[in-house]
């Protein structure tokens, strides 16, 4: 055996038999209905499942906000002065509008469900804080809103959502929430780079920054961006 070889004792984990591996994949998971209580009390609770319900619920709360996120960057984009900002947010616009799509796929179809459980998960709160961020004129404060705030809430919800996704019926949700968020991450990467372009002067981010905080105090009001009550929730 060479200096560099592994011994029996001390080869690495992917030597472990792969009947070991697989072991704890077969633990049994009790998993919620869609009767149990979907209130922000109970998703809230560390590592708990959401319940169909609450799946239900936001999943369309983040059809809306896809929507939203689409029209935004789409009707900004004709508008901006900055040529490397307007490309931007033309492109990302489209990526709402599919994300959207995506999302929309997992839409309850199920024999018996309410319809309006699903639109009940947008009320005048959360329209209130899409109105705030499209209200400015500035390309300073229209990225604030973008990617500070949306992009920043919706990677934290999207991230909580995979989180407690319901193993193993919701493996197809599952993957479009990681397709979803590795561009939704890298959208606010670039978000953030143009932003960041913007900042000239302490007057700057002193205008962003007091803008950030309106939207954020909008959005706790409403619930969160999944409307949970509880901040990345």
């Amino acid at each position: 055996m060479g200096p560099c070889a592994a011994s029996p004792k001390t080869r690495p984990a992917y030597g472990i038999p792969l009947a070991e591996l697989m072991e704890p994949l077969r633990t049994e998971v009790e998993v919620p209905t869609g009767d149990v209580d979907p209130s922000p009390a109970t998703v809230a609770a560390v590592g708990a499942p959401f319940s169909l319900a609450e799946i239900d619920r936001r999943v369309g709360r983040f059809v809306w906000l896809e929507r939203r996120r689409f029209e935004l960057l789409g009707g900004w984009a004709p508008t901006v002065a900055e040529l490397d900002v307007k490309a931007l947010l033309a492109t990302q616009a489209h990526h709402h509008a599919w994300h959207a799509s995506l999302w929309e796929d997992h839409l309850p179809r199920r024999t018996g469900h309410d319809p309006a459980a699903t639109k009940g998960a947008v009320d005048e709160r959360l329209r209130a804080v899409i109105d705030a961020v499209g209200r400015p004129e500035t390309t300073l404060e229209r990225l604030v809103g973008a990617y500070r705030v949306l992009a920043a809430h919706a990677i934290a919800a999207y991230s909580r959502h995979l989180e407690r996704s319901r193993p193993p019926g919701d493996a197809a949700l599952a993957r479009t929430c990681r397709l979803i968020l590795a561009d939704q991450l890298d959208d606010w990467r670039q978000g953030e780079l143009a932003l960041q372009s913007l900042l000239g002067s302490g007057d700057d981010v002193d205008r962003g920054g007091a803008h950030q905080v309106h939207l954020e105090r909008l959005l706790v009001e409403a619930g969160g961006f999944a409307g949970c009550g509880e901040q990345g929730a």
